[in-house]
């Protein structure tokens, strides 16, 4: 049953409408949040949407949804482009947030940690006081690199 309102919440948020977008990433943000299993095609769909997520609230959920999630190897890059593009959001919780996606990309796929250091340390410059609050989270998760 999970898997087919999974499918269905994928078709939505690769849609056009910034309205069908939000309901959907919020629900499926909460399936990963209570461990739902997402399969190799529904993880692929939903990195190959993320360039058209046109709301900032769409895009924080995905963010938010990274720590839940699986990144496949060859969605990474597709990642690292639209938090790339979260960095520049008004939205401060949203630039918070795609920090914190950075970090479950290095700590899934290592090659991406030096990239990951280099876009802390422009972070630590941020102004809000969001972003810096959820780099210091991301600093002391690191501690387990370490070791």
């Amino acid at each position: 049953m999970k898997s087919s309102a999974i499918n269905q919440l994928v078709i939505l948020l690769s849609n056009d409408q910034p309205a069908g977008q939000i309901r959907a990433s919020r629900e499926l943000k909460r399936l990963a949040e209570t461990k739902s299993r997402f399969n190799g095609d529904q993880l692929r769909v939903i990195f190959d949407s993320l360039m058209e997520l046109k709301h900032w609230e769409s895009r924080l959920h995905i963010c938010q949804m990274l720590s839940h999630l699986r990144i496949p190897r060859e969605s990474a890059a597709r990642v690292v482009c639209f938090l790339e593009q979260c960095l520049s959001e008004k939205n401060r919780f949203v630039r918070a947030w795609a920090y914190n996606g950075f970090y479950e990309l290095a700590r899934q796929h290592p090659e991406y940690r030096e990239y990951f250091s280099e876009q802390l340390e422009v972070g630590k410059r941020e102004t809000s006081v969001a972003v810096r609050a959820r780099i210091r989270n991301i600093e002391n998760a690191m501690s387990s690199w370490r070791g």
